[in-house]
């Protein structure tokens, strides 16, 4: 699908070759051919929480020791506050509305954008790089031209959301420090992606208790002693003094400053302004400071020129190290936000920057002086000065399409109507009269409290919570994905099935909307909507297709149909987690008790291996093979271990309840069945009580449970 771009953009392109010679071709004495090219982006650090940008709160020797070795940027911009398009942006050089890539959901990358790995390779570069979170997954389309790319991150629940859903920077980086070991001496790209600290702000010790009530700075902290140890080892390779370095952020954090807690939502400069570090081969420049506003699209031109070749020729961006003497036009940075509109009903939001101003498009434009009002307290649109009026005219001038997220691509439509999947269209999609989010940004508030209502396992408060936001604005898609969540946990599956499918109308043909229905379908015993489903989502670009398509087959019996899909997903990932789980299931319920614990332990050993925490069902899966070998105490210790990490699995309970009750244990059985009550006061876990009172023939135990679930608000 041919992409539309701004009339002045489009100008630049075609006189970029033409330009090339006069700004974007560096001096020879800055031309490092060959040199080593290292990418490390840090998810979500606001370039005003880095001791480097004048913050004092937290301590970074690692990045203060790099920014002595580079060219620091204070004014760099990020082109949208949200993790995938913004890496597109990276990796491209084009603007969100070029490159298509509009929000972490909902959005593949095409391949007929060439990104700086497929312009490395035609360099004849080996290129590597290791994510932290899924949202950087390769089926995003973000890992074309990559040799490799380490993105197996699992989610060890599948209730967890996607933007949860990472691993630890340590691990990440070990596992590219393996890599580049392997490519050896020969020119690489690697690219190092951390998400310390992104939300949840959950620092590991020494830093939790250093950084007490700052979390969100204790993870800096973390991620500064990750960017130690993987200098460190290039500096041991003999790679750190001949790279051309990169270090910088995808986005910022709202911290609360204009209502937003996270990003995503709103364009101040606490959540666009970002660090950026360009360290040369001998740390020439080192120490120099620029000021001119620059954006994340400019690295992939920047590299090029370094290397002393041109970069495609539709970039947005420039060379960062381009002159910018008198008489030249001041250039304007652009941002913007789409996640509003599809998240939340809200209007859509884009903005301007120059070297004084901030200007952002609202239904209430807004402008701000951030040279003399850093923290943009001071609107000063009432008033329509020049500036306004100049930026604001320049944005409305820009051909921005839309792009709505989901399939809509004509062909990838046709795919799905063919497999039974049809979907409407968004009904946001084309509103022009659409709330200010900076009026309505409580309502994000009002969101996080049903997360805090389901931790306390007041799952039905938390629903009707959930239900007033619905009625209050249709149009919130992140609110009818936390009501199907939260409606599935509190065991009323059938409703979650309906808030889901109101959200996948809103978003149709979103790869992870169509397998949350996938899995509920499954749930519900309907195999052949279920599957439809998963063949719908893999043909929108989904991942972990085979192991849904697994479960689907396990669930219905189908055991050689289980296996194959198994085998296919083990093939993508061998050593994954969730596959070895899934293969072992299928060996328990073919009676190959050995090879299914073979399996489980496999399973464990791979996750201790790459740091990671624990699985849901795997130490339930390997009680129960334990249990139908005769290794009863065994099988005792590995549903307790699944109780301690996932309380709420209440399937894990009622195996070892009924352990109890099989091998004559009265007194643990009925200790358990209290603990049970105490650590999951819900109605479901009163209700799975009273089922296993019922199926050892505790009659009057059934009852009293069923009493208090009926009891329960």
């Amino acid at each position: 699908m041919k992409l539309s771009q701004p009339r002045s953009l489009g100008l630049l392109a075609l006189l970029f070759s033409a330009l090339w010679a006069l700004t974007g071709c560096p001096r020879k004495s800055l031309v490092f051919s060959k040199a080593p090219i290292i990418v490390i982006s840090i998810d979500t650090l606001r370039a005003d929480h880095l001791p480097l940008y004048g913050y004092r709160s937290v301590e970074t020797p690692a990045i203060d020791a790099l920014a002595r070795d580079s060219l620091v940027f204070d004014n760099a911009i990020a082109q949208v506050p949200l993790t995938l398009p913004s890496h597109t942006c990276l990796f491209t050089g084009l603007l969100p509305f070029q490159s298509g890539v509009r929000d972490n959901v909902g959005y593949r990358l095409g391949k007929e954008h060439p990104t700086l790995a497929s312009f490395l390779k035609t360099q004849g570069y080996a290129t590597g790089g290791a994510v932290s979170a899924v949202v950087l997954a390769r089926n995003t389309g973000i890992a074309e031209g990559f040799d490799f790319y380490e993105d197996s991150i699992e989610s060890r629940d599948a209730s967890e959301a996607l933007g949860r859903v990472q691993r630890s920077g340590e691990n990440t980086e070990k596992l590219l420090e393996a890599w580049i070991e392997k490519a050896g001496s020969q020119s690489l790209f690697a690219f190092l992606h951390l998400y310390e600290p992104h939300a949840p702000y959950e620092p590991p010790e020494p830093y939790a208790t250093r950084y007490a009530g700052r979390p969100y700075d204790g993870e800096i902290a973390t991620a500064d002693a990750v960017v130690a140890r993987f200098v460190s080892f290039l500096k041991q390779r003999g790679l750190y003094d001949r790279a051309i370095l990169v270090l910088l952020s995808d986005h910022g954090e709202g911290l609360g400053d204009h209502g937003e807690d996270e990003h995503g939502v709103l364009l101040y400069r606490e959540e666009v302004r970002v660090p950026l570090l360009l360290k040369l081969p001998a740390s020439r420049d080192a120490g120099r400071r620029i000021a001119t506003p620059v954006g994340i699209i400019d690295i992939f031109p920047t590299v090029a020129a370094l290397l002393g070749q041109p970069p495609p020729k539709e970039i947005a961006g420039r060379f960062l190290l381009a002159s910018s003497g008198k008489g030249e036009a001041v250039r304007h940075i652009y941002s913007e936000t789409l996640y509003p509109r599809y998240h939340f009903g809200w209007s859509d939001l884009a903005s301007l920057t120059d070297d004084r101003y901030q200007y952002i498009h609202a239904p209430r434009a807004e402008l701000y002086d951030w040279l003399s009002d850093p923290a943009e307290r001071k609107d000063l649109a009432s008033g329509l000065p020049a500036p306004f009026r100049g930026l604001r005219a320049q944005l409305l001038a820009m051909d921005r399409p839309l792009q709505s997220p989901g399939a809509s691509d004509p062909e990838t439509i046709k795919k799905l109507a063919s497999l039974g999947y049809i979907g409407a269209a968004a009904p946001a999609g084309d509103r022009k009269d659409l709330p200010d989010p900076k009026d309505h940004i409580g309502t994000i508030e009002r969101l996080k409290e049903s997360s805090r209502l389901v931790a306390e396992h007041k799952n039905d408060e938390a629903v009707r919570l959930l239900e007033s936001l619905t009625r209050e604005n249709p149009l919130m898609l992140d609110v009818w994905e936390t009501l199907a969540r939260t409606l599935r946990r509190a065991g009323r599956t059938k409703e979650a099935l309906v808030a889901l499918e109101k959200a996948d109308r809103l978003t149709p043909g979103t790869p992870a909307i169509l397998m949350g229905l996938a899995d509920i379908h499954r749930e519900l015993g309907q195999y052949d909507r279920a599957r439809q489903l998963t063949l719908a989502a893999r043909t929108a670009g989904a991942s972990e297709v085979d192991q849904m398509l697994a479960s689907i087959a396990l669930a219905q019996g189908d055991l050689a149909t289980a296996r194959t899909e198994v085998d296919a997903a083990l093939a993508a990932k061998p050593g994954a987690r969730t596959p070895l789980l899934l293969s072992a299931q299928v060996a328990f319920r073919s009676g190959d008790l050995a090879n299914a614990l073979s399996l489980c332990d496999r399973a464990i050993e791979a996750g201790r291996a790459r740091g990671e925490g624990p699985l849901i069902n795997l130490q339930s899966t390997r009680g129960d093979i334990l249990a139908r070998m005769g290794r009863e105490r065994e099988a005792q210790e590995a549903f307790l271990a699944e109780i301690r990490e996932f309380p709420d699995n209440l399937d894990a309970w009622s195996r070892l309840a009924l352990l109890y009750a099989s091998s004559g244990q009265e007194e643990p059985f009925r200790a358990l069945l209290q603990e049970l009550a105490r650590k999951v006061p819900t109605r479901p876990g009163f209700e799975t009580a009273a089922r296993i009172c019922e199926i050892v023939g505790d009659r009057a135990g059934a009852r009293e449970w069923h009493r208090r679930a009926a009891g329960t608000k």
